[in-house]
């Protein structure tokens, strides 16, 4: 059956992938680092004219990227078709946990709900936001969220298997579990909620052999990449930016204890109000306040498990795990339904299985209570599900269409800079890792400050050429188009397009 799950995944899949770049810088980052790798030259940031190694990112994803660099290289649509099968597997692996846990039934449902969660934003059509299925979009995109919700699904499956046997040594369920936690921490960040989740699971069952243990070979894991990044580039970026006001202004500085509380119960209200709801209710169109039913809903399903959980013994390693991935994302500087990809599934199972637990409980009371628990479930799943064939169709549609007018001009930009660009050419641009990815020359930002300070950046950096778009971000507007009018003399027009203003200037020196 796991390998049926995989199967029905990969053809939803399919029909859902898109081969565009993702609109997510995040993306085309990732590529780059995998390009880096794939030409020997290690994790740095081979965008830039002058390369850095990178920090904000762990290895292990660029490295899974690597090969398909090497073998088909300036190609990323190999990329995405290989984070498509790590998400099937994914689906698989999510199966096999949740039928040793409650049965086959409730396993594929879990799948079935975890496919059909989210409203996930796609484009602007008619008739308003187009939206379709959050996992399935992710599914193909050559980001993290999918291949850290295998290994981490992967993790938890083996951990689960491995904490039931003895030992440690001759315990290869242990081990690897241990292995893919790791992995999947190097792969995204947020995967030290994992490594806790499971230290602390084994602390609470008095295992504390084999999770001191555990805690140990995960810090000596942990070590070399932490002291890489402090030699190198100062430390993670991502655990600056969690210490930060707002990463996009460091100068506001660093929050104190009161400000991670605001912010805690700030994003709590946010999550609860709109990403949650958006991701685990259909339906849901937008919530005011916690009395929205959606909202409530959701707080009734979280006591329920957890003192469910608790009472029972059941399912608290998921449950931990879920408390700490959630905490870390209401800790974040801004909201947003991508933090959550990875952590659905497991959100998801705890629903199926509250509600199996009132189904149990209205049946041993009989009568009408009794009927009523015999058909809760599938009015339920049916409820849930309907919304999917038209979220993966509306997915499926997007994949076929073309870029948005502003970033296909931009797209074109990049091609333009390609076929006419000389291969150590520097280009100025708001997004860089796109361009670098579609244009194959090295790129450079700017400074966010007055066009004299724009303009001598420019000259710093040896800039040939200067990308003008409309991509809608504020900073174009306010710095890099001041600067080029103030000093219009110093750039000249080579391509444009008046219909969605984008222009490529040269930058004269």
């Amino acid at each position: 059956m796991p390998a049926a799950v995989a199967l029905l995944t990969l053809f939803l899949g399919v029909w859902t992938f898109d081969a565009k770049l993702s609109l997510s810088g995040d993306n085309t980052e990732f590529i780059t680092l995998a390009r880096s790798m794939a030409a020997g030259e290690g994790l740095v940031h081979i965008n830039s004219p002058d390369p850095q190694p990178a920090t904000k990112y762990p290895f292990a994803f660029p490295l899974l990227l690597a090969p398909f660099e090497w073998l088909f290289p300036g190609d990323w649509v190999p990329m995405k078709v290989w984070v498509l099968v790590l998400f099937a597997a994914g689906m698989a692996v999510l199966y096999q946990l949740v039928k040793e846990k409650a049965g086959a039934l409730p396993a594929l449902a879990t799948v079935v709900l975890s496919l059909a969660a989210g409203k996930s934003y796609l484009t602007h059509g008619p008739d308003g936001i187009v939206y379709g299925p959050l996992l399935l979009h992710y599914s193909h995109q050559v980001m993290s969220e999918a291949p850290y919700l295998t290994f981490s699904l992967l993790a938890l499956w083996l951990v689960e298997r491995g904490i039931a046997r003895e030992g440690i040594k001759g315990n290869g369920w242990l081990i690897g579990g241990f292995f893919c936690a790791l992995w999947a921490y190097y792969i995204r960040t947020a995967g030290i909620t994992l490594v806790a989740a499971i230290i602390v699971y084994l602390l609470l069952r008095r295992d504390f052999r084999r999770g001191l243990v555990f805690a140990a070979a995960a810090f000596i894991c942990w070590l070399p990449w932490t002291l890489r990044n402090r030699a190198v580039g100062g430390g993670g970026v991502y655990i600056k930016q969690l210490f930060m006001v707002n990463p996009y202004h460091p100068e506001r500085g660093l929050l104190d204890l009161g400000g991670f509380v605001e912010r805690f119960f700030g994003q709590l209200g946010l999550y609860l109000t709109r990403e949650l709801p958006n991701t685990l209710v259909p339906y849901f169109t937008g919530a005011e306040t916690l009395f929205h039913p959606a909202s409530l809903l959701l707080i009734g399903l979280a006591v329920a498990a957890t003192v469910l959980c608790i009472k029972r013994g059941d399912h608290q390693l998921l449950l931990i795990y879920a408390a700490f991935f959630v905490g870390v994302v209401l800790l974040w500087p801004w909201p947003g339904d991508r933090f959550l990809v990875p952590i659905v599934p497991v959100l998801v199972f705890l629903q199926v299985w509250v509600v199996l637990q009132l189904r149990d409980a209205l049946v041993a009371r009989g009568g009408g209570a009794g009927d009523a628990g015999k058909y809760l479930v599938w009015v339920l799943l049916l409820i849930y599900v309907l919304p999917l064939p038209g979220g993966a169709k509306r997915l499926a549609d997007y994949s076929q269409a073309d870029y948005p007018p502003q970033w296909s001009r931009y797209y074109q930009a990049g091609q333009w800079l390609k076929a006419n660009a000389s291969e150590d050419a520097v280009v100025l641009c708001r997004k860089g890792y796109w361009m670098y990815i579609i244009s194959g020359r090295r790129c450079v930002g700017f400074p966010f400050a007055a066009p004299d300070e724009v303009l001598a950046h420019m000259e710093r950096e040896n800039v040939d050429y200067v990308v003008l778009e409309s991509l809608g971000f504020p900073q174009t507007v306010q710095h890099l188009v001041p600067a080029v009018n103030e000093y219009r003399d110093r750039f000249e027009a080579l391509w444009q397009d008046q219909a969605v203003p984008t222009y490529v200037l040269r930058f004269l020196k």
